[in-house]
């Protein structure tokens, strides 16, 4: 999943994005863990918050020790990396009293890597998630607007792996990757939260 974040950063900074800019946004809706992947019932919507996942990736860049829930936190924040590059702010800085992310994409390797050594020395080197495939999700841009209640969409983390395995074979790297690498932290992040 590293090196599969690396190519897609890589792929983007190659036509000049760097620094992408989150100054109007803060919520969205979620179907949280574990009803993200079940079907015997109708799932339950939530709200999530950037900014509450923004800062706890801070606190692990800044020395904090991992959670498994980070790894949803940066899934969370690489569907807002998709949106972001697909439509870029158009806010005025310092007009709003908003609170201003800068991501710089070069740093989301680095602490997907931080998330995944800590792990690893705590005896994680693999997950199984061969009993999950399916799962719920909310697309753009519903999954930030908030007039009404959005419809909800159904993913799968085996073709968002496979396509990710394309983007590791030199494939075309685009936006929905970074969903599909947020959906798969999202089950990583599930599976050890079991453990």
């Amino acid at each position: 999943m590293v090196l599969a974040l690396t190519k897609l950063v890589e792929g983007y900074q190659q036509l000049g994005i760097d620094v992408l800019t989150i100054d109007d946004m803060d919520r969205y809706w979620v179907v949280r863990s574990p009803e993200w992947t079940e079907f015997h019932q109708e799932p339950k919507l939530s709200v999530g918050s950037l900014l509450e996942d923004w800062a706890g990736i801070q606190r692990v860049r800044q020395g904090g020790t991992p959670t498994s829930v980070d790894f949803e936190r940066l899934g969370a924040v690489l569907r807002v990396v998709s949106d972001r590059i697909l439509e870029p702010s158009t806010s005025t800085p310092g007009a709003s009293n908003a609170v201003r992310i800068d991501i710089h994409l070069r740093q989301l390797p680095l602490l997907l890597t931080r998330l995944v050594e800590h792990f690893q020395q705590a005896g994680v080197s693999a997950l199984e998630i061969d009993d999950m495939d399916y799962y719920w999700v909310v697309e753009p841009p519903e999954w930030t607007e908030f007039q009404k209640e959005p419809s909800l969409c159904v993913g799968s983390l085996i073709d968002d792996w496979a396509e990710l395995q394309r983007v590791l074979e030199g494939g075309i790297v685009t936006t929905v990757d970074f969903n599909r690498l947020g959906a798969m932290l999202r089950a990583v992040s599930e599976r050890l939260g079991r453990q």
